[in-house]
């Protein structure tokens, strides 16, 4: 069986956007819960500075052996610039995934 839930919220007077999926799906040998987000956050700005800085990428993995679970993190987090007609924009993000997987037996993966 699969439950699904979609959210999305807007920030800040329009000037941006949380978009949510959470999903859990029930199997035989596993209960499983991802959950995405997406957070975006626009600006006006002036000029696109000369050097752009780099992504944040930033990855995690957990193993819980007492509850028999495992989880992982994975998060990017940075910022581009676009144009629309005369005006500059700045469009900071962040993107996450979580993903816990819980085992109903004693097998966990390495």
């Amino acid at each position: 069986m699969k439950d699904l839930v979609y959210k999305k919220r807007d920030l800040f007077k329009s000037r941006g956007r949380i978009v949510s999926v959470q999903e859990a799906i029930h199997e035989a040998e596993t209960e499983n819960r991802i959950t995405k987000n997406f957070i975006y956050l626009v600006s006006r700005v002036d000029e696109v500075p000369g050097e752009l800085p780099q992504p944040e990428i930033h990855i995690n993995k957990y193993i819980d052996t007492r509850d028999h679970a495992e989880a992982f993190r994975f998060r990017v987090k940075g910022t581009v610039y676009m144009k629309q007609k005369r005006f500059i924009y700045r469009v900071d993000y962040c993107h996450g995934l979580r993903i816990r997987i819980t085992w109903k037996t004693h097998v966990l993966s390495s």
